[in-house]
């Protein structure tokens, strides 16, 4: 019911470092016009991964922040949860319009992307070679 194996896949996946992150993280500004993206492992490329952290760790961020704010009245860490709040709001704010961004096809590189996530995983093998490349590997096995 709460999805444990499904959690620790993400939150595995979502954590993983790699040495080629950094070349992915160099060519993705022409990667996103061009669709030419460095190749990356696992589930998720670096960005995707950086953005769950920021949101996940910001709802967090969200929640408390929110909860602390009812529960105090008035005072200065009334002031401070109020001001972390605000930013985090900002921070998961952008983070989510970047992903809708990137999820929307919009971006050239991007293209066809949405169907990952719109049409029960319904991906064209192209497409998710192009982004996913060692996942796709690992699906063909």
């Amino acid at each position: 019911m709460l999805g444990w194996k499904a959690t620790a896949t993400f939150v595995r996946e979502s954590v993983r470092l790699n040495r080629s992150d950094a070349l992915w993280f160099a060519r993705w500004p022409a990667a996103v016009l061009t669709g030419r993206f460095a190749r990356h492992e696992g589930h998720f490329d670096p960005g995707q991964r950086i953005a769950n952290m920021v949101i996940v760790v910001g709802l967090v961020v969200l929640t408390t922040s929110g909860i602390g704010l009812v529960a105090v009245h008035g005072g200065p860490v009334f002031v401070w949860l109020l001001r972390v709040h605000v930013w985090a709001t900002y921070v998961v704010t952008l983070m989510i319009g970047g992903h809708i961004l990137i999820a929307s096809g919009l971006l050239p590189g991007y293209r066809e992307a949405w169907r990952s996530m719109h049409l029960g995983g319904r991906l064209d093998p192209r497409v998710a070679k192009r982004l996913w490349p060692a996942w796709f590997e690992h699906r063909q096995r």
